[in-house]
C-alpha cells in the first residue's frame, strides 16, 4: 500500500486525505510524529489504525476502523473535528478508545446535547446556561457548580451560549468513547405528572446513530424527538412508510453529542441501541418498509418564519385510545412560532394522532377539535395535504371558532388568519362529513388569477372586501379595500403567494404564483 509506505519514509510528515480512501485490509500505522488531516466531505476506511505517541489524525471527515483502533497519543492522538458546517465521524469496533471529541453550538438558542464520552464534567460548559431534564417532576434544573459534576454518557442536556459570555463556542471533550451495542442506563417513568414519561437521553456514539426498529424497546414509545432552531422535529420507524416524520425530519438519524427525546410508557423503561444501527450519514436502511394503507391529514402552519405541524392518521389497528407505539403528544415550540395540535376525547394534546381506519364511518359526529397558540400578533397561513386521498363523497372543512368561518378544505386547502396570545388555543374543528352548519355562502364567490406581475380579483357587483397576500413564510406583502368589480395588485416579485378575501363573514383563500 502507498499510504503506509509513505508514512514509514518520513519522520515528520503531514497527509491531508481530500478524497475518500480504502485500504482494505491494510493498518494505517502513524508513527514518529506523523500528522494526518481528513477533510470534510471525504471517507477514509482501513481494517486497523495504530496511532503512535505523538503522532495525530484529525477528522472532520468520516474515519472507518472494522478492526483495532489503538491509540498511543491518547486524547490528542485522535480529534474529531467540528464546526459550523458540520462535524467528523468514527465508526469503529474498539470499545473506549480514546479521542477529542469536538462540538460545536451556535449562540443565542438552545441545544439538546450529550457528552459523546467518559469523563464529561459540566466544567467543559462553563460561562454558557447548561440545564438537566427531571421526568420525575417535570422540571429543569441548571447546572451550576461544582465544576466538577460529571455529566452522564446517555443522559441528554440543554445548553445556551449567549452572545454576551461567550457567542458560538466549541466545546472539546476529551476521554473514552463507546463501541458496541449500548444500553440506556437511568430512564423513569412517574405518573402523575402530566407529561408522564418524557426523558432526555442521548447518543453516546461518536458517529450518527440511526432510530431505527432494530433497536430494542420496553415500555418506551415510537418516536424519537429532536429540537432544531426552536422546533420540534419527531422520527417514527414503527409507523407505515409516508408517516414516519412529524414536522419535517427526513430521516432517524442522530447526530453525535445530540441529545434527543423519548417517552417512556410504563415501569422499568428500557432502550437498546445495536451497533448496526451507527452509521456515518443517512444511508438507506436495508430493510422492506412497512406496507401503507393508511390515511392521513397534515395540518401545517406557517408564521413569523416558522412552521409547526399537526397530523391526523387513520389505520388499521389502531385504538382511539392514546398508543405509545403510534401517537405522539404535542411538544410546544418557541414563543414566536405557530404551534398546532389536535385534541382527542382522552384529553391530551397530539402532535400525531393516529385512529382506527373506521374512525370516520362510525363517528358521529366525526369531529376533531385542533388546537393552537402563538404569543405575538401574528398573521398565520394554514395549508392542510392529503385531502385527495380520502372519499370525494366525504366533505373535510375546517371551521374557525374565533371567526365563525367555514372552509371547504377539498375546494382550498390554504387558510389564512390572525393569531396572538390572548385567543383561546381550543380554536377549530376539523369536521369529516357535511356540518350541519354548512351552507353555500361560507365563501366568498370571486376570482383570483394572476397574470404577468400582477394579481387580480374580480368581485360580484357592489361587494365591498378586503385582500391580504401574504408569501410562503407567512409575511405580508400586500393589502387594499376592493370597491370595484375587477381589481389589479401589482407584486415586485415573483413566487409562491396565498390571496385572502374577506367579505360579511365570508372568505376565500388561493393560492397563486408570479412568474418573473
Amino acid at each position: 500500500m502507498n499510504i503506509v509506505r509513505l508514512l514509514r519514509l518520513f519522520t515528520i510528515f503531514l497527509l491531508i486525505i481530500l478524497t475518500n480512501i480504502s485500504i482494505g485490509q491494510g493498518t494505517l500505522n502513524l508513527n514518529d510524529g506523523g500528522r494526518v488531516q481528513i477533510q470534510s466531505g471525504t471517507t477514509f476506511q482501513s481494517t486497523d489504525l495504530n496511532i503512535g505517541a505523538g503522532c495525530q489524525l484529525s477528522n472532520r471527515g468520516n474515519l472507518t476502523v472494522n478492526g483495532i483502533l489503538a491509540n498511543y497519543a491518547g486524547t490528542s492522538g485522535l480529534i474529531l473535528q467540528a464546526d459550523e458546517s458540520g462535524y467528523g465521524s468514527l465508526l469503529h469496533t474498539t470499545n473506549m478508545a480514546p479521542a477529542s471529541v469536538e462540538q460545536y453550538l451556535t449562540s443565542e438558542r438552545w441545544h439538546l446535547i450529550t457528552p459523546p464520552v467518559q469523563g464529561a464534567t459540566i466544567g467543559l460548559y462553563e460561562n454558557t446556561y447548561l440545564k438537566q431534564w427531571h421526568e420525575n417532576t417535570v422540571a429543569w434544573e441548571y447546572l451550576v457548580t461544582p465544576l466538577t459534576m460529571p455529566m452522564n454518557m446517555n443522559q441528554g442536556y440543554a445548553v445556551w451560549a449567549a452572545d454576551e459570555l461567550t457567542g458560538p463556542k466549541t466545546i472539546v471533550f476529551e476521554g473514552s468513547t463507546r463501541a458496541g451495542n449500548t444500553a440506556f442506563t437511568g430512564l423513569s417513568y412517574t405518573t402523575g405528572t402530566g407529561q408522564d414519561g418524557w426523558n432526555l437521553v442521548g447518543n453516546p456514539y461518536p458517529s450518527p446513530v440511526e432510530w431505527n426498529t432494530d433497536w430494542t424497546l420496553s415500555n418506551v414509545g415510537g418516536w424519537a424527538i429532536v429540537y432544531e432552531n426552536g422546533i420540534f422535529k419527531g422520527w417514527n420507524p414503527w409507523m407505515p412508510a409516508g408517516e414516519q416524520s412529524f414536522n419535517g425530519k427526513t430521516d432517524g438519524f442522530i447526530a453525535p453529542t445530540q441529545g434527543f427525546w423519548i417517552r417512556a410508557t410504563g415501569a422499568s423503561p428500557y432502550v437498546s441501541i445495536p451497533q448496526s444501527a451507527r452509521a456515518h450519514s443517512s444511508v438507506n436502511f436495508l430493510k422492506d418498509d412497512l406496507d401503507s394503507d393508511a390515511l392521513s391529514l397534515h395540518i401545517s402552519v406557517t408564521a413569523n418564519e416558522y412552521t409547526d405541524e399537526t397530523a391526523v392518521i387513520f389505520m388499521e389497528g389502531a385504538e382511539t385510545a392514546f398508543d405509545p407505539l403510534y401517537d405522539l403528544e404535542k411538544h410546544m415550540n418557541v414563543a414566536e412560532s405557530p404551534n398546532i395540535y389536535s385534541i382527542p376525547q382522552t384529553g391530551k394534546t397530539y402532535a400525531i394522532n393516529v385512529l382506527p381506519a373506521d374512525w370516520i364511518e362510525n363517528t358521529a359526529p366525526s369531529i376533531i377539535p385542533i388546537g393552537f397558540a402563538i404569543e405575538p400578533m401574528s398573521t398565520c397561513i394554514l395549508n392542510v395535504s392529503g385531502i385527495e386521498e380520502f372519499d370525494p363523497s366525504v366533505p373535510i372543512y375546517l371551521e374557525d371558532l374565533k371567526e365563525g368561518t367555514l372552509q371547504n378544505l377539498s375546494e382550498s386547502s390554504v387558510y389564512e388568519f390572525f393569531a396572538s396570545v390572548e385567543d383561546d388555543p381550543n380554536r377549530f374543528l376539523l369536521h369529516f362529513g357535511q356540518p350541519a352548519i354548512a351552507n353555500e355562502n361560507t365563501e366568498l364567490e370571486c376570482k383570483i388569477y394572476a397574470w404577468e406581475h400582477n394579481v387580480y380579483v374580480q368581485l360580484p357587483q357592489n361587494i365591498k372586501a378586503n385582500v391580504l397576500i401574504h408569501d410562503y413564510m407567512g409575511r405580508l406583502v400586500a393589502k387594499r379595500n376592493l370597491n370595484s368589480s375587477l381589481s389589479k395588485i401589482w407584486l415586485n416579485k415573483g413566487g409562491q403567494y396565498i390571496v385572502t378575501i374577506a367579505t360579511q363573514g365570508m372568505i376565500k383563500t388561493q393560492k397563486i404564483y408570479i412568474g418573473y
